[in-house]
């Protein structure tokens, strides 16, 4: 096989595999009551985001901002009709190999939480991971940064994650009922089935975290998702970075989004 067929093969597998870890066969209409709890969710997010983004000290409140959101994800989550099926467990990671993004409450949270609970050689570890994923991920397009199977910064050798309690929500949304079918596709075996995954779960987190930022944007402040090896790595490198972000300076401005 000649090296150019060989590229348009990989980039077909590239794109499948991209499309198929979007495609569920089984996935019905989604009753209206569904909807509407997603839809609300969404506001009650933004409610809370911007309530707190209304205080003076609101610079002190970035993380209650994630937590609270995240809080509220979580409680819809657990709402799906799917909820008690999912296969994912502790140390099962094949979705832990692709591209995700974070609103900065997020993120601040997330790299708080890594300052109070890794030891200074532990987060000497992650840096080095997060400037190379950082890189990969600015090096390639998004559907060939996923379809490339890169190990998320966060995940330790067991195959857990750093920040599991703190997780992005789109994480924390992103359920399978199958650790079969994702292994399957993890190891791109032929003939595999798409993977079922929990679709009213993964819309929880996607519109609690559109919420979050929509109250940012709506305080003046950069509330635009990031790709989280990028958003933590700036956090690292800035001191006081969420109280600047807070007063309205661009943090992420040239972060990859």
């Amino acid at each position: 096989m000649s090296s150019s067929n060989k590229r348009q093969q990989k980039k077909r597998e590239q794109l499948r595999r991209v499309k198929a870890s979007r495609t569920n066969p089984d996935e019905q209409p989604r009753p209206p009551r569904l909807n509407k709890m997603l839809q609300e969710a969404g506001r009650e997010a933004e409610q809370i985001a911007a309530k707190l983004l209304k205080r003076s000290d609101r610079a002190e409140l970035v993380e209650q901002i994630a937590n609270s959101t995240r809080t509220l994800a979580l409680k819809v989550i657990r709402s799906s009709p799917m909820d008690g099926k999912h296969a994912c467990q502790a140390g099962c990671s094949f979705c832990c190999h692709t591209a995700v993004t974070v609103a900065p409450p997020e993120a601040f949270a997330i790299a708080a939480y890594l300052q109070d609970h890794c030891s200074s050689a532990e987060r000497d570890k992650l840096r080095l991971r997060l400037d190379c994923n950082a890189e990969l991920a600015s090096s390639m397009p998004r559907n060939e940064y996923i379809a490339s199977l890169i190990p998320c910064g966060l995940m330790t050798e067991d195959g857990n994650c750093m920040a599991h309690p703190v997780r992005p929500l789109a994480c924390a949304g992103f359920l399978s009922t199958s650790r079969q079918k994702c292994e399957a596709e993890f190891k791109r075996e032929p003939d595999r089935a798409a993977v079922p995954i929990d679709k009213f779960a993964s819309a929880a987190g996607l519109c609690v975290a559109i919420g979050t930022q929509n109250a940012c944007n709506g305080a003046g402040l950069d509330g635009t998702a990031i790709e989280l090896h990028h958003a933590l790595r700036r956090i690292m490198d800035t001191p006081d970075a969420a109280a600047r972000w807070a007063s309205g300076e661009e943090v992420f401005q040239d972060c990859l989004r």
